[in-house]
């Protein structure tokens, strides 16, 4: 009888969870950071490549790359809330739980590829928290991508 008591209370909380991380709901959020980091790139761009760089270390085309680099990632964030709008079901659930990969590829592959070459710096403020969120988002989204993938309902509010 405890077993059964502890199951229910189990499941419970996970449809709660479940009903909150849809792949909807993720995707959204998911594509707002990346478009609210890509304008805060393209707009604080000297200070993305003073982080990556070095103070002292920044020339005036690198914060013009850093600023050409926030705005090639807007589309991203672009895709992941039209899809969020326009696709349901199973196939919506499919998308947020394997479209995040290409934003790890993407910034796993830069940050590799940008270390070997004396690129990289611990972001601070208000980059250090949207790039968090980012990474939280990321997780989230394909956790509620696997969660609906059987296509129940929810995976369409």
């Amino acid at each position: 009888m405890d077993g059964n008591i502890i199951s229910r209370v189990i499941l419970t909380k996970f449809m709660e969870v479940k009903e909150i991380l849809t792949p909807k709901n993720m995707l959204i959020t998911l594509g707002s950071i990346v478009i609210i980091m890509s304008l805060w790139g393209m707009t604080h761009g000297d200070e993305w490549a003073e982080i990556g760089w070095g103070e002292g270390n920044v020339l005036a085309h690198d914060e013009a790359y850093e600023e050409m680099w926030a705005l090639h990632l807007m589309p991203l964030g672009v895709m992941a809330i039209v899809t969020a709008l326009v696709v349901t079901g199973k196939e919506l659930a499919k998308v947020a739980m394997f479209a995040p990969l290409a934003l790890v590829n993407m910034l796993g592959g830069m940050l590799i590829l940008t270390s070997d070459n004396g690129y990289g710096g611990t972001p601070t403020g208000v980059v250090a928290a949207l790039a968090g969120l980012l990474m939280l988002a990321t997780v989230l989204t394909c956790v509620s991508g696997f969660m609906h993938k059987d296509g129940e309902s929810e995976a369409e509010a």
